[in-house]
């Protein structure tokens, strides 16, 4: 039955909205008050805002477009006139070839197309973020500079212009490292030795300046051994074999014979290259791998100016050839419709576009290595860079709070200075002019990047969303502070190292017509270079030197034996003794050493005149063994390792210093992480050698006189320090104790070693 007296409710109410009692808003009211509040909402206005504002800078796009549009239309239509007008048919025919290029180069492209696009200009992709106002201020002026005199430049530029690059190139093919490097397929017999496990390689040590003494192996290229023998491809050329590196001396050096882009130059100071960076340069400029265990805090700077150095002049080269290459295609079309037979193929390109990966760990690095990168491509002019200010805004700043009372050591505020977030990843390009921020991947030249961002982008096998496509064509891998990305977790690395060069799921990005045949084939690492840098020696990382890199110009490793160690750094005069435990292979060394610790030494240390013993843990894998065996036996005991927090350390601490706790379970990491002083330590055992050597010394020092408790009562004379050791733990040894002693304990015949660091 309606209701004849209901009349629906206008004016700002709204139109037919029902009447409500009373009871019905209490009732609303009530409900509204039971609600989760609205979180979303001012995401959602920010949301808005940033689409309204996106919108707005497409506009402004499509407008320039149109612009450059009618321009070059309007330029082309008076071209034509003058062409027809002309008494002569044949000379407006010889300048035709200048109209089909305009509009090739012009017009929209398709498919493969995209690639060369993207490379020349990146102003068809939307921006993520909103960009610098000054630097769309530039990008306008360009644009409107590129519409003015984007003709000109071509036409006066002409056919002699590509004469002189064609010349250039010819010259450069005979001397430059770099088209040397990945201009021609490697011989079979080459193949084989590079294929081999191990490779076969020619092996020499040589005495390298600052470097000191270098390991290098060069695979061979046995077709020249084989005399008289004919090969199928008798007219092709073959990559040339790998030489012995020479260091330059940056006294007389001469920048202009070192192949480095003009752009570049321009850009760098004088003197160029100290006498460390000249001896890197030299063999990154040979196209060799390299490993160098010196890395330091006080040459890292340096060290990251020489690879960002490499890595630019490396991109811009393939950039510019590239380039170049898409005109003479270009002209190429343009005369075989006027059906000249002009038949032109040109292999310049992997199979996706990114070509450098810079892997650091943290984002301060990151930060300090796109300024170098960006210094030595536009100089003092930041305004070429696109997406700069937002780049700054999220990898500067953070620092952590040091303690200006009891400060942490020097080199864990230079490490931990700046941002230490450790998940990013950025893409980079580079057009002839231009450095663009946060490209996407397949759009990008350069990828900076942590090992957790890679491993979060790679994703794991299984999972629906993952992505490794991109590392398909790396050609130069940099892996800066591997000690670091060691300490945070190096299996990121390991998954990274197997992901690169796979076969590519996808083909979107790729135009196969201008791969690489060493690429098609299979064979991208061999081509690929690698630099591996860290500050101390350690297994991990010459493992994936020896195993993963396979660089078919050669490798050189910095092998400089420790003369002292870290040992010298101890100044509290205790006796140390190491224990050398004897394991069959490296799969058993865990298990001997977990039987020996428990059965051997742990017994003894659970007498009351070993109270407050810390034992230092490098592995957390032991370490969670250690812990589960001293719940096990209900030893008494407190832990601290890298996921304890902060309250809890507080209380172990506490515990430890006053006798309630026997024992302490300390990891490495949570040491190198935090760099905590634990007092009380009467008596230290390392389960086993630190990873960093000067944690060794640093613990030691922590027993002095100033961090015990004074109402102990407990004679200082009776503190001790052990260190278990293995085979398999040379490096480690060498660089507490030294090269020479660590190599005279490996082979005496007893098991136990005693040193004592004196005042």
């Amino acid at each position: 039955m309606v209701n004849k007296h209901h009349k629906p409710s206008g004016g700002k109410r709204g139109r037919g909205r029902p009447v409500l009692t009373p009871a019905m808003k209490k009732q609303q009211r009530k409900e509204r008050a039971q609600r989760a509040p609205v979180s979303r909402f001012r995401k959602n206005l920010r949301h808005m805002e940033r689409s309204k504002e996106a919108m707005e800078a497409l506009r402004r796009q499509q407008d320039a477009e149109v612009k450059y549009k009618r321009k070059m239309n309007g330029a082309v239509e008076e071209e034509q006139e003058l062409a027809a007008m002309g008494s002569d048919g044949e000379e407006a025919g010889e300048d035709d070839h200048f109209d089909v290029l305009v509009k090739t180069l012009n017009s929209g492209r398709k498919g493969a197309d995209r690639r060369e696009a993207a490379i020349e200009s990146d102003e068809s992709e939307e921006e993520e973020e909103e960009e610098d106002d000054q630097a769309a201020e530039v990008e306008e002026e360009e644009d409107e500079e590129m519409d003015d005199g984007s003709e000109v430049e071509e036409e006066s530029s002409g056919e002699e212009g590509e004469e002189e690059e064609g010349d250039e190139e010819e010259k450069d093919e005979e001397s430059d490292p770099y088209l040397n490097h990945i201009s021609y397929n490697i011989s079979p017999q080459m193949l084989e030795s590079v294929s081999a496990n191990p490779a076969v390689t020619n092996k020499s040590t040589i005495a390298f300046g600052r470097l000191g003494q270098l390991m290098v192996e060069i695979p061979k290229d046995r077709s020249k051994e084989a005399k008289g023998a004919t090969l199928l491809d008798d007219d092709e050329k073959y990559a040339p074999e790998g030489t012995v590196p020479k260091a330059l001396n940056p006294e007389k050096l001469d920048v202009k014979k070192l192949f480095i882009k003009e752009k570049i130059q321009r850009n760098l100071e004088d003197p160029v290259f100290n006498k460390l960076q000249a001896e890197c340069f030299s063999i990154l400029n040979n196209y060799q791998d390299l490993y160098f265990p010196g890395r330091n805090l006080d040459n890292g700077s340096d060290l990251q100016m020489v690879y960002c150095l490499h890595a630019l002049n490396h991109i811009l080269k393939s950039t510019s050839k590239i380039l170049h290459h898409n005109l003479k295609l270009a002209e190429a079309k343009g005369k075989k419709k006027k059906k000249v037979a002009t038949v032109l193929e040109y292999r310049d390109q992997g199979l996706v576009r990114p070509k450098v990966l810079i892997v650091v760990p943290f984002r301060s690095a990151a930060l300090k290595i796109v300024d170098t990168i960006q210094r030595l491509f536009t100089g003092d002019d930041p305004k070429l860079v696109t997406n700069y200010k937002r780049f700054q805004s999220e990898y500067g700043g953070e620092t952590l709070a040091f303690p200006k009372v009891n400060p942490k050591p020097e080199d864990y505020e230079r490490t931990f200075a700046g941002n230490t977030d450790d998940n990013f990843r950025i893409g980079i390009s580079f057009s002839k002019s231009s450095m663009k921020l946060y490209t996407k991947y397949y759009n990008s030249d350069l990828i900076l990047a942590s090992p957790l961002g890679l491993r979060m982008t790679i994703g794991a096998e299984g999972e629906s969303e993952r992505d490794f496509d991109f590392l398909s064509s790396i050609e130069l891998l940099i892996l800066d502070q591997a000690e670091i990305c060691l300490a945070q977790n190096w299996d990121h690395v390991l998954h990274l190292m197997d992901h690169l060069h796979l076969q590519p799921q996808s083909t979107e990005h790729t135009d196969f017509s201008r791969v690489r045949y060493w690429c098609l084939n299979g064979w991208s690492r061999f081509y690929r270079q690698t630099l591996l840098l860290s500050s101390h020696d350690l297994p991990e990382f010459r493992s994936i030197f020896n195993n993963k890199c396979a660089n078919y110009h050669g490798k050189a490793r910095v092998a400089n034996p420790v003369k002292t160690g870290s040992i010298r750094h101890a100044i509290v005069p205790l006796p140390q003794t190491f224990h050398r435990i004897e394991v069959p292979s490296l799969e058993a060394s865990y298990d001997a050493k977990f039987a020996h610790f428990t059965t051997v030494l742990l017994p003894q240390l659970r007498s009351v005149t070993m109270a407050r013993t810390l034992i230092f843990i490098p592995s957390y894998f032991d370490y969670v063994r250690l812990r589960n065996y001293f719940k096990k036996e209900e030893l008494n005991f407190v832990q601290i390792c890298e996921y304890s927090k902060d309250g809890k350390i507080a209380r172990a601490r506490d515990m430890f210093f006053h006798g309630s706790a026997h024992f302490m379970l300390y990891s490495e990491r949570s040491h190198f992480f935090r760099r905590t002083r634990i007092k009380g330590i009467r008596h230290l055992v390392f389960y086993q050698l630190p990873q960093f050597p000067q944690f060794y010394p640093e613990m030691i020092n922590l027993m002095a006189d100033e961090y015990q408790n004074k109402h102990d009562g407990v004679d200082a004379s009776s503190m001790t320090v052990t260190a278990l050791y293995t085979k398999y733990d040379l490096l480690r040894l060498s660089a507490v104790i030294g090269t020479q002693q660590a190599a005279k304990l490996a082979g005496s015949a007893r098991a136990a070693h005693t040193f004592t660091t004196q005042k």
